[in-house]
């Protein structure tokens, strides 16, 4: 059988796994890997050090310094772009006649090269990009971040025409692929990779409710803020806000705060014990883009699932999940739960209502789509 290789496009290195895109990037390599696909991986760096480990998943790894000052506000190239071109990559994507996966609007700076019009061109949308930051910026309260996210966003509204060129998009959730179909017919469905493969979630009763996720992303420290405001908790039954680089004014609320307890930069192992030793994950959102990896590992790996509707739009999952509607709801769900046990039924549920968020099932429908 000849072999499968791959160009990968990656806006980052994504080892560690340990936040929503690059744990999609990842994930979706190691399933392509296992498949027997050869990967060709080429990565921005900026922060983030190489990885042996993806020397052992990928055929060749190659690494690109991410411009931190690219013309700023004047140029018409969205930032998250333009900081990503780089000849030497483009030199590679031509010198050969593989597929390439762009991850991201980030990485399409080629997209539409005459030097790649002859390729097999796929891209993974990972969000709405424009609609991304339309959201930072009617969340932010910084002047001079929501000038550059009111830029940015038009900036890549105008982009995201590049995207005729793709010959397949993958959009991530269903509400995506519905909102890309319209503008780019060759878009198809292809849910987020996540590395789970079974469910792992635990009957029986946990102590504390938990809220988990990057903690610096402001999206995130505003659902923590009205968790904290509107929840009612107490020492008996507290809940846990866990994960990374938590901000001086969301500490500062939470220790006035009865039953309310922030665990900064918890350990990978720790975190996985938090997700299954917690009895109830309340995770709101107010930015209804993509999908939210911290739910889907929350429903492979914990016990119930309490969310807004934002949370699961677009994914199907709701009928896997508690859905509440305001303050009151809230906090009548979390009180009905929390004496609740959970058993095997939904852990049953839950192997029937996962199917779609298969890795490897993910893995074969893009070979399918690139090389059929």
């Amino acid at each position: 059988m000849e072999e499968k290789h791959i160009h990968i496009v990656s806006f980052d290195i994504p080892y560690p796994a340990d936040y929503g895109g690059v744990i999609d990037v990842f994930y979706k390599m190691k399933a392509l890997a296992e498949l027997g696909v050869k990967i060709h991986l080429h990565c921005f760096q900026y922060g983030r050090k190489p990885s042996f480990l993806l020397e052992r998943i990928c055929h060749k790894v190659f690494y690109y310094p991410r411009k931190k000052i690219y013309r700023g506000m004047v140029s018409q190239v969205p930032y998250i772009v333009g900081s990503r071109i780089n000849p030497e990559l483009l030199e590679r994507l031509s010198a050969d006649a593989y597929p390439v996966l762009f991850e991201g609007l980030h990485t399409c700076a080629y997209l539409d090269h005459p030097l790649l019009q002859q390729k097999q061109k796929a891209v993974r949308m990972h969000n709405v990009e424009w609609q991304y930051y339309k959201g930072l910026l009617d969340h932010s309260s910084d002047p001079f971040k929501s000038i550059y996210y009111a830029v940015e966003s038009k900036r890549l509204l105008r982009f995201e025409s590049v995207l005729v060129h793709a010959n397949i998009i993958f959009a991530i959730s269903k509400t995506e692929t519905e909102y890309l179909k319209n503008r780019f017919p060759q878009t198809q469905l292809l849910f987020p990779f996540h590395g789970h493969r079974s469910i792992e979630s635990k009957a029986g009763k946990g102590h504390f409710m938990l809220y988990h996720g990057n903690l610096s992303v402001p999206e995130n420290e505003e659902a923590v803020m009205w968790l904290m405001e509107n929840l009612e908790t107490d020492e008996v039954f507290p809940l846990i806000v866990a994960g990374k680089k938590p901000g001086q004014k969301l500490s500062a609320f939470a220790a006035s705060k009865k039953g309310v307890k922030i665990l900064d930069n918890p350990a990978s192992e720790e975190m996985n014990r938090l997700i299954e030793e917690a009895h109830i994950h309340i995770l709101p959102t107010f930015q209804s883009t993509g999908v939210k990896l911290k739910l889907i590992k929350s429903l492979f790996s914990g016990r119930f699932v309490l969310v807004n509707k934002m949370m699961t739009a677009g994914t199907g999952l709701e009928k896997l999940c508690h859905v509440f509607e305001n303050r009151e709801s809230l906090n009548r769900m979390a009180f009905q739960l929390r004496d609740k046990e959970f058993g095997k039924q939904e852990i049953e549920n839950r192997k029937t209502g996962l199917q779609d968020f298969d890795d490897i099932q993910g893995a074969r429908h893009i070979i399918a789509a690139l090389y059929n």
